[in-house]
């Protein structure tokens, strides 16, 4: 089961011994009791409902929260947007701070509903030619954990598994001891993001990785967590203590990254999706129909698979043109 993680803002409060606010630490739980929203969502929800009340303290208290203006909203979501360089994160500004101010009116700590003077952000889902990662640092990625020890065996299946099958971290997490048939050398992958089951050969590269991984100590985990891939438990004990995965496949991939360098390069990605990303643009450089790439990508829509061919120089090469020579003048 996946679990809440603290924020480096809630952290902050934590280290210098303050509350957090209240009407933040009100918000979180409307959204776990009244919504009933996934644990996913309410960590989503945080990091920019938490930064707007620091900016604004008046949000912070019920008695005060009445006097925010218009105004204020409307330039702060501008500026702050005009900062973010992901499409993604600017759409969730707003998607977070409109479900805010509804909380606020819907619970009468104001008498007008103030997600209407957040303004809308124009994010064009085609607008910039995404930064994608060469197969090679990929291929390099694979060498760095240590298969000599627990901890590495466990990194290195998890990145081999990424790479081979080109899944979402969340799929990876969700993956059961049940979605590998070892006699029929099948893995399943769960939909998610509302896309399609994966089903796919277990390939022999993997079934090795996970083979070895599970002797090093994967089976000596509490029976009642049934993921493939665990944590080691605290400070890094091997094969005690093991729990779900939750946040840390991005800390796994993204330490990995941090080893080659990767964090100094002009990517902008460092985790699961990255590999993906690179999955995808070289099954295209392969001339892979873009169908084939949307069944193995577990995508619904062709238009999600054609993100990843913007990145594809090879893809976009044929496309070029000279221009055109001046005509002379008769």
């Amino acid at each position: 089961m996946a679990r809440e993680t603290v924020t480096d803002d809630e952290r902050k409060f934590f280290y210098e011994g303050r509350r957090l606010p209240t009407l933040y630490i009100e918000y979180l739980n409307y959204l776990r009791h009244v919504r009933k929203v996934s644990i996913g969502t309410v960590q989503n929800r945080k990091i920019d409902s938490l930064r707007f009340i620091l900016k604004f303290p008046a949000c912070s208290e019920s008695k005060s929260v009445g006097k925010m203006k218009p105004v204020d909203i409307q330039e702060y979501v501008i500026e702050t947007a005009s900062k973010m360089k992901s499409r993604h994160r600017r759409r969730a500004l707003v998607i977070v701070l409109r479900d805010f101010f509804r909380f606020l009116h819907f619970e009468g700590h104001t008498k007008t509903d103030l997600s209407h003077s957040v303004p809308t952000i124009v994010t064009h889902r085609h607008s910039s030619v995404p930064k994608g990662l060469p197969w090679k640092v990929v291929e390099q990625l694979l060498k760095v954990p240590n298969r000599r020890t627990f901890c590495g065996k466990r990194d290195y299946a998890i990145i081999l598994v990424l790479a081979r099958y080109g899944v979402r971290a969340i799929q990876l997490r969700e993956l059961r001891l049940t979605d590998i048939n070892w006699k029929k050398k099948t893995i399943h992958f769960k939909a998610c993001k509302g896309g399609k089951d994966v089903f796919a050969p277990l390939l022999p590269d993997v079934r090795l990785a996970l083979f070895e991984y599970f002797k090093a100590g994967r089976m000596k985990a509490p029976k009642e967590f049934d993921q493939v891939f665990l944590a080691s438990g605290t400070k890094g004990s091997s094969v005690t203590g093991q729990v779900p995965l939750n946040q840390s496949t991005w800390n796994i991939v993204a330490r990995a990254f941090k080893k080659l360098n990767v964090e100094t390069s002009p990517f902008q990605k460092r985790g699961p999706h990255a590999i993906r990303h690179a999955y995808a643009t070289r099954l295209l450089e392969q001339n892979e129909p873009v169908k084939s790439i949307a069944d193995l990508l577990g995508h619904k829509s062709l238009e999600t698979t054609f993100i990843y061919t913007k990145s594809s120089v090879e893809q976009l090469r044929p496309l070029t043109r000279e221009w055109p020579k001046e005509r002379k003048m008769a």
